[in-house]
């Protein structure tokens, strides 16, 4: 038995899967509470049908009433039993018919038996399982083969069969309020969840139109202005052409172009980012290194130990803007430092080392241009969303930033 209400079809996501969970799961608690009912309703039919006249027996009436009482019982044993599910409306109807059939034709045959009970829970079996002008139908077939047999046994006096009709409008009662609260606790867990996912989606939407906005100053302030820049490098390496520059400024205005160009689609590549495009990802960071090696001159190495395992997007991402922050740091701050980034897989963690080592001990050249001093705190802002933390610090002959995230 089941009281499932009749809801339409819902979109299922994984709050509301849990949910759905719950639920089904509160189902099934209700029909283990109502088995031993069954039991004990089996259990009275057989005793009421025991000490009845004429009493089952192996010819005659009396094998008349002990097939009646078998056909009767068997279905209640079947479903108390769990051997026969009846949640369907086939199945269900089948299972009502049976107890309540069998149980009017044993009321007829043993007119002292409580005949109301089998058709009384084929009744309230209904109104649980089907719904509401299928269980009223097969409800007033149970009641009206009811009253017939009252006429048709030896007890037919008008209280009696009254009695016997409000004990089945009782239980019919009994059974639509029990599928009502149940119904109504259900939906109230389903409508929770899916609360739930609305604000979800709203506080996702919400964010989503905060970082087009940002992604719309960014591409308005900083793409515009690499736009700018890359226009005056251009006019500035022609302007060296025609004028026979030295090759050496020659050079460095095309390393400045090229470094104006990558900057340009880096900065296309944070607004795409922000408005969620694809974002970097360790898959690149060869890509980046060598960027560096070669537009930098940055005297760099990229080493890769362990078994390489897939990372989230956002921790990949995190790690990537984390290597590219050290490298702008290392060209910026330790011009003539070997620079070796390090990145290892292993089975607690990965970890990602950048580590500047000067050759020759001394002070390091003079930085080629003032830095914001927010690098490493947005670093650690970074990993520390998706987990991870970070470690930078001065060594012997150099300065190491380390970056691990949590396998």
């Amino acid at each position: 038995m089941t009281d499932s209400p009749d809801d339409p079809p819902i979109a299922v996501s994984p709050r509301l899967a849990v949910a759905l969970a719950h639920v089904q799961d509160r189902r099934d608690r209700r029909i283990r509470r109502m088995l031993p009912v069954l039991w004990g309703v089996l259990a009275t039919i057989a005793v009421q049908s025991l000490s009845a006249h004429p009493a089952p027996g192996a010819s005659g009436v009396h094998l008349a009433v002990a097939l009646a009482l078998a056909g009767c019982l068997l279905p209640l044993a079947a479903v108390a039993s769990g051997r026969w599910a009846v949640a369907t409306p086939l199945p269900c109807a089948v299972y009502c018919l049976l107890v309540g059939g069998f149980g009017i034709a044993l009321g007829i045959l043993q007119p002292g038996s409580m005949s109301v009970l089998p058709p009384s829970v084929g009744v309230m079996t209904a109104f649980l399982v089907l719904r509401r002008r299928p269980a009223f139908v097969l409800g007033g077939v149970l009641t009206g083969a009811l009253v017939v047999s009252a006429f048709a046994g030896k007890d037919d006096s008008t209280s009696n069969l009254l009695s016997q009709l409000l004990f089945c409008a009782i239980l019919s009662l009994t059974a639509i309020s029990i599928r009502q609260a149940g119904a109504n606790e259900e939906r109230a867990e389903l409508l929770l969840a899916q609360l739930e996912d609305a604000r979800e989606a709203e506080a996702r939407a919400a964010a989503l139109a905060e970082r087009t906005r940002i992604a719309q100053d960014l591409h308005d302030v900083l793409a515009q202005t690499l736009s700018g820049l890359a226009i005056q490098v251009q006019a500035a390496r022609r302007m060296a052409r025609r004028d026979q520059a030295a090759e050496d400024l020659r050079d460095l205005l095309d390393r400045a172009g090229k470094l104006v160009k990558d900057g340009l689609g880096d900065a296309r590549r944070a607004v795409g980012a922000l408005r969620g495009d694809q974002t970097p990802s360790l898959e690149r960071l060869t890509e980046l290194v060598e960027r560096y090696r070669v537009d930098l001159e940055l005297d760099v190495t990229m080493n890769v130990s362990g078994t390489e395992r897939a990372l989230s997007a956002d921790a990949g991402l995190a790690l990537y803007r984390g290597v590219q922050e050290a490298l702008t740091n290392a060209a910026r701050y330790a011009r003539g430092a070997h620079t070796t980034v390090t990145l290892c897989y292993q089975s607690e963690a990965t970890t990602l080392t950048v580590e500047d080592r000067r050759e020759v001990p001394g002070p390091a050249p003079a930085a080629l241009a003032g830095g914001s001093g927010l690098g490493l705190t947005g670093m650690r802002e970074r990993l520390s969303k998706v987990g991870g933390n970070v470690s930078a610090g001065p060594t012997a002959n150099g300065w190491t930033v380390r970056m691990e995230i949590p396998a």
